[in-house]
This record gives structure tokens, sequence and C-alpha cells, in this order.
């Protein structure tokens, strides 16, 4: 195994696991809905305080990366999400369970820049992108194995159980960041050359690679805030417009419809809920691997454009749907299609970004995709006001928002495949 196919595995066990802990969230809300009665506004209560915790975490995890380093963030960040499950599983009361999703989500929402920049700046440039789509094929697998596993055990464990499988993985928060260097490029930027070099040595005896120690720009204190004036000025504004509007609404479009997909097709009379859930976390697979497996030859723009415009079509069909069948059809089209939009919105992220700044750049986007996860649970719960009523509205507004978002992608995406990190995170004034 090359070193960065071994940083990628654990950087996407993390990954796995959050798709997993999403899941048992997803499939736990059946039983929720049994043994508590929970109404779409409670349900959109206990969805929403995981996208205001992963708003959190975005934030703060990629503040956290560009500062103590990526190894030891990659630890801090699983082992929150873990133990927000394990709360969630002993919640006594709703309250309780709003606040350990919202612990769950700081977990969830902090991985995603510190896995995404640590893949990235060791990942060759003509792999990059697949390095970082395999990492979301783990993703969707982790939220197959909660689907299936729900759908098993759900009758033995119920939702308590079926949240405290989110709780495993806290073994890759222990375990993982002995299994992984720290990049080379962060200790540049911290100025730390002697460090790099002496691992850059180490790492070429140990795997019988050689890594680049290019220049970076180097990093100084500053403040979250202070990072975010610079990510909206002239040099970065364009590109920061486009990453927060499209994980925007991607996040959103998970956080809502996707997620509650068993709780609609129970309260529309489907017999089988748990089954077509697994159906349609089973075609989340393949639009991802397809993905990950022409990123690199085709570009990010134009595969981006195409996954979203995928997802706006699975919403439209589900949203017209007169049948089970077609409803599952529609349903996998839009979490195919959201699933597939991963890869890429990752791989931008981290290449439009110099390494001082690239996991903080990472982590606002994502956070300004939480808050997609937050405003789209509780739209839906405005427009369903009970399980088999008002979706046609929901997924239709769903629809649109993924399709401004194409537009917003064909204007403002650059092509970024093949590029090294530091030509393509290159001073740019930019004007919208």
């Amino acid at each position: 195994m090359t070193l960065s196919q071994r940083v990628t595995l654990v950087a996407g066990l993390g990954y796995g696991s959050n798709g997993m802990t999403l899941g048992v969230v997803s499939f736990a809300l059946l039983g929720l809905r049994a043994d508590w009665g929970l109404t779409p506004v409670q349900a959109s209560m206990v969805t929403a305080s995981v996208g205001a915790g992963q708003l959190l975490g975005g934030i703060t995890g990629g503040y956290i990366a560009d500062g103590i380093g990526r190894r030891a963030a990659f630890g801090l960040t699983v082992g929150t999400n873990c133990l927000g499950a394990a709360a969630a599983a002993a919640a006594p009361s709703l309250g309780w369970l709003v606040a350990a999703m919202l612990l769950l989500g700081i977990g969830f929402g902090a991985l995603t820049p510190v896995a995404t920049s640590l893949i990235s700046e060791f990942a060759p440039a003509d792999r990059r992108g697949a390095l970082l789509g395999w990492t979301q094929v783990l993703w969707a697998t982790g939220w197959l194995v909660a689907g299936v596993g729900g759908l098993l055990l759900a009758g033995n464990l119920g939702w308590r159980g079926t949240l405290a499988i989110g709780a495993v993985p806290v073994a890759l928060a222990l375990i993982g960041p002995r299994l992984i260097p720290e990049s080379p490029r962060f200790l540049l930027a911290h100025g730390r050359r002697r460090e790099a070099e002496a691992l850059v040595a180490a790492l070429g005896q140990r795997y019988g690679v050689t890594l680049e120690l290019p220049d970076q720009e180097q990093a100084s204190p500053a403040s979250m805030i202070a990072h975010l004036r610079e990510l909206w000025g002239p040099r970065f504004r364009r590109r920061t417009f486009l990453l927060w509007t499209v994980w925007f609404t991607m996040i959103g479009a998970f956080q809502g419809p996707i997620i509650w997909i068993p709780a609609m097709l129970e309260g529309a009379g489907a017999r089988h809920p748990g089954v077509a859930s697994v159906l349609v976390a089973l075609m989340m697979l393949p639009t991802t691997l397809a993905v990950t497996l022409t990123l690199d030859r085709f570009g990010r723009k134009p595969v981006l454009a195409a996954a979203l415009g995928f997802a706006a079509l699975g919403s439209i069909v589900a949203a017209v749907a007169r049948t089970e069948a077609a409803f599952v059809i529609g349903a996998g089209a839009l979490a195919g299609g959201v699933m597939a939009s991963w890869p890429v919105i990752l791989a931008y992220s981290a290449e439009l970004h110099p390494t001082r700044i690239r996991a903080t750049a990472t982590g606002w986007a994502s956070a300004a995709g939480r808050g997609g996860g937050i405003v789209t649970p509780l739209l839906l719960a405005a427009l369903m006001r009970t399980w088999a009523s008002g979706r046609f509205q929901a997924l239709i507004i769903v629809a649109a928002a993924l399709v401004f978002a194409v537009g917003i992608v064909l204007v403002f995406g650059e092509e970024t495949a093949g590029r090294g990190l530091e030509e393509t995170a290159a001073f740019r004034a930019e004007v919208i």
C-alpha cells in the first residue's frame, strides 16, 4: 500500500464512520416515531440539531487543524462524533436527544476539513480527485451498513441500539492518528522546515516515495473572523461564493429529504420502508464510483454540474411519484446525485486555497453547507404538516435549489484537475 493510499484509507474510514452515524440517525427516526410519536416538527428538531452541530464543527475543526495539525485534529473529530452517538443512544427525553445530536454533528462536521486537507496534501496531482472520491465511496458504504444493520437488527436493538452503533468507530479515533504521518506541507507553512525534511526522508525510506517540499505561504496567528474576512476578500470571494452555494444546496438536500426518506415512505403507506431505504442507499454507490473513476479525467466543473443535475431530476421524479417504486427511483437518483457531488466539492475546497488556510476555508464552506442542513428540515416541517402531505412542494423546492447550484458551477467554476496545489491556490484577484 502506498503512502497516499494509506492516508486515504484512514481518512476514508473516518468518512465511513460519519456515513454510518448519519445513517443510523435516519433509520432510528422510524423507531423514535413509533416510541415517542415524533411529529415532522419534532423530527426536524433532531435532524436540524445535527446540522447545527456540523456548522459549528466545520468552523472549529478546520481552524483547529490549521493550528495544531491534521493528525491530532482527526482523532479529536472522530472521537467527538462517537461520543455524541453514545449520548443519543442513552437519551431519556427529546431535549437530551437534540443536545446529543448537536455534539454528534460537531464531530461530524469537523472531520470534513481535517480529512480533506490531509488527503489532498499527500495525493499526487493526477490522482487527487480519485483518492478523495474513494473516501465518499466509504461514506456511502457506511450509510449502507447502517441501513442493512438497521433493517436486520432494529427489532432486537430498537432505536437506542441502532444509535449506539454510531459509537463503534471510537477505536478509529484512538488508533487512526498513529497510522498516518503529519502533513509536510502543514509543517512548512508553520515554519518547521527541519521537521518537514526529516519527515519526508523517513517516509521515503519506509514507503519508497519522494514527497515534494514546495514553498508554502507562511501561516500567522489569526482569528476565525480574520480568516472569514480573507475568504470574502478580493483574492478568494469568487471561489468562496461557489463553494458556499454548492455546499449549502448539497447538505440541505441530504439533511432534509434524503434523511427523511424512511419516515416519508412509511407515512405514504409503504409496506417495507426499511427495505426501500436500503435500495435508495444502494443507488448512492454506483454514482459515487462513477464520479471517482472519471473525476480526474473529465475535470471538476462538468462532473459536478452533471451530478447536481442528476440529483435535481431525481427530486422532481420523487415529487411527482404516484407509486412506491417511482418514489424509490426518484429518491435514489436524488441521493445518488448528491453523493456523487461530494468528491468534486471536496477536491475543489482543497485545491482552491493555500495550505496555511486550506482546512479553515474548507471548514467555513462546509459550515455554510450545514446552514442548509438546518434550514431544509425546518422548511420540510413547515410544508409537511403530516408525514403524508406536502411532499410535492418540498421536493420541488429542493430540485429548484439544485438547478440553481448547477448554474453557479457553470458560471463561476474553474478547472483544477491535474494541477498542483500551489498552482491552483496561486494569488489571483477575483471579481464577482
